[in-house]
């Protein structure tokens, strides 16, 4: 689907019956990743319906002369949306590394560990910075456990807290989803309340 902005995009998918699911490369449409997140026009852009953002961002960048997307038929039961992270639904999800990433350890930005790149991106600003215990959380991924379970087994290994770390790493998989990092398979995930994370026995 070519030179068409994003809400056009969209009046098409509609019209021919279809409904909009996401990008497979995300990160090109958010004000949230890459040199635009680093700008004032970030959080006045946070605040626009998604599909706004997504036109908003394609004009910033400039580049953009095709699009990927995907979509399903509109009377499909359930739909398809993407993962979301602001319930209770995401420790369950089994992150999954992508093929076009690599792990880069030189020239790196202040405070960062290592820096991810997702080498299917056009744009050289579209790099996600991680610290040391997010790296260890990354290198932990194996497709088999949830998040929940590299939480508790990073934390455990590293002697670090555990409940300390449920919201970096809930923040920090959401970014890896946002710069196209990895994906997850979220048929263990169920939105009821989940029992807290705990970090063994006391042995004090």
């Amino acid at each position: 689907m070519e030179r068409h902005r994003p809400p056009r995009h969209f009046n098409l998918i509609e019209q021919c019956g279809l409904k909009f699911s996401r990008w497979p490369r995300l990160a090109p449409y958010l004000p949230q990743c890459g040199s635009l997140a680093d700008t004032s026009h970030a959080s006045r852009l946070a605040v626009l319906p998604l599909r706004e953002q997504y036109a908003a961002v394609e004009l910033f960048r400039g580049n953009m002369l095709r699009h990927n997307l995907i979509v399903y038929r509109d009377d499909r039961p359930g739909g398809n949306d993407p993962p979301g992270f602001e319930g209770d639904g995401w420790p369950e999800y089994v992150p999954i590394s992508l093929p076009d990433t690599i792990l880069v350890k030189k020239r790196l930005p202040p405070g960062a560990a290592a820096v991810l790149i997702n080498q299917a991106h056009e744009d050289p600003d579209l790099f996600l910075p991680v610290d040391g215990y997010e790296l260890r959380l990354f290198e932990a991924i194996d497709g088999v456990r949830t998040i929940r379970e590299l939480i508790q087994q990073t934390a455990i290994s590293g002697s670090d807290n555990v409940h300390g770390h449920h919201e970096v790493g809930r923040q920090l998989f959401e970014r890896l989803y946002w710069f196209g990092q990895v994906i997850f398979n979220a048929t263990l995930a169920n939105y009821s309340k989940q029992p807290a994370l705990h970090a063994g026995p006391d042995k004090g």
